[in-house]
């Protein structure tokens, strides 16, 4: 059996920083999985948005890198590392094809290239393409429904099998039986500060992760992590221990 453990949505420099450095990534290496996939959206790419963007943030491309290198580093005993592209990071192909097209042949000012994924031993995926952990597909996600678990539904109906995916920011699970047998299929939360999210108010969102465990032929059991506030601590329970942030009246 091994055990691989799935985060998304993580939005950097726009991370939940007391989550991913006192939770998530203390967590990750007490448990020692065998891989990890981070699927989508772990850099916002803030300046190269389309959007409207407040004048007043300031965050630089500079600032992604720095932050993505200094995350990665804490997996590099982990034996499998995959960095599968979100619509955000696609932001980074969309502008250079729109802005800078006549490098986009050499290569060298890829994604992956440039936040030097290679270095800190993860493959890529662009942002569409596929994966699976055992019977389980990965993928970030391009469809979003209102309530928690329709987007699962909705993934399910467009790929027919069990799906895990992110790009929502919720947490849920959609249950169908048909001729092929049981199928499950996930929504696996986000890991930003809801508080840097300046598009939205007041989001139905959740925090969260997953941790899967796979048998050699494929089956998979998935552990979806919540992530709650409870007394002014982020905190979440795991194998029957309890884990949380230091306590504080507010988050940085």
């Amino acid at each position: 059996m091994q055990t691989h453990v799935v985060l998304n949505d993580i939005h950097f420099p726009f991370h939940d920083r007391p989550v991913m450095d006192e939770l998530v990534i203390p967590f990750v290496k007490e448990l020692e999985p065998d891989g990890v996939h981070l699927n989508g959206d772990i850099t916002d790419h803030f300046q190269l948005s389309s959007f409207d963007k407040n004048p007043l943030t300031k965050v630089s491309v500079k600032t992604e890198q720095v932050l993505l290198s200094k995350f990665l580093k804490n997996f590099r005993d982990v034996p499998y590392r995959l960095y599968k592209g979100g619509n955000h990071e696609d932001r980074w192909r969309r502008y250079l094809w729109s802005n800078a097209p006549a490098l986009v042949e050499s290569g060298v000012v890829d994604f992956e290239t440039v936040f030097k994924l290679a270095d800190h031993g993860f493959d890529y995926q662009p942002y569409g393409e596929k994966s699976w952990i055992g019977r389980l597909l990965l993928v970030h996600g391009s469809i979003v429904r209102k309530h928690s678990g329709m987007t699962a539904k909705g993934h399910f109906e467009k790929y027919g099998c069990s799906v895990m995916h992110g790009h929502t920011h919720r947490m849920g699970s959609y249950f169908h039986t048909n001729i092929n047998g049981p199928h499950v299929c996930y929504e696996n939360g986000h890991l930003s500060d809801v508080s840097k999210a300046e598009y939205v108010t007041d989001p139905d969102w959740q925090q969260g992760f997953s941790v899967i465990q796979v048998m050699e032929d494929g089956v998979f059991n998935v552990e979806q992590i919540k992530i709650l506030e409870i007394g002014g601590r982020k905190q979440f329970i795991y194998g029957g221990e309890r884990y949380r942030t230091v306590q504080r009246k507010q988050y940085p």
